[in-house]
């Protein structure tokens, strides 16, 4: 059986999930298992506690299986802490990071693999939302319109939160 995560949040970080949703292509159970398993080893930040003039809604989503053990787990070990302060902890350390930081920490084995691609010369091949393309990393960098990491194959720039690589 699933657990449901059901947690009043700031409208901040609802806003801050929706948005990393679309921009990545990911579904918000997807995205919240990232983050859960990512940001719940950083989330003794308390910056829940500054966004008290926020608005709160509620954030939903569903653990996966993976993430239910080691959610059982953390609770164990935080037991000081209910359930909600640390999924509130964890989801406002995630959003007051800048998008590439974000980024950097979602997709941390993509970003590595690509950079050492990029100092090794690799061809790669690469899914981008135009198709396949094969090519070397010529550079890795933020872009400073979105925020979030691009990276350039070919005279060619993609995101890479929305690529994939494939070999």
């Amino acid at each position: 059986m699933k657990k449901k995560i059901r947690v009043l949040v700031p409208t901040f970080i609802l806003e801050i999930l929706e948005k990393d949703c679309e921009f990545f292509g990911l579904t918000k159970e997807k995205l919240c298992n990232e983050i859960f398993l990512k940001f719940s080893l950083k989330f003794r930040s308390r910056y829940q506690d500054e966004m008290m003039f926020e608005e709160k809604e509620y954030l939903q989503f569903t653990l996966n299986k993976a993430n239910q053990r080691y959610y059982t787990d953390l609770l164990k070990e935080l037991s000081e802490a209910n359930d909600s302060e640390i999924i509130r902890e964890i989801f406002s350390t995630y959003s007051v990071l800048v998008p590439f930081l974000r980024e950097i920490y979602l997709f941390r084995e993509k970003v590595i693999f690509l950079h050492s691609a990029m100092k090794e010369y690799r061809v790669l091949k690469i899914d981008t939302p135009n198709g396949i393309v094969e090519g070397r990393v010529s550079r890795i960098y933020r872009c400073k319109e979105t925020k979030y990491l691009k990276l350039d194959i070919n005279e060619s720039s993609y995101y890479v939160g929305q690529i994939r690589v494939i070999s």
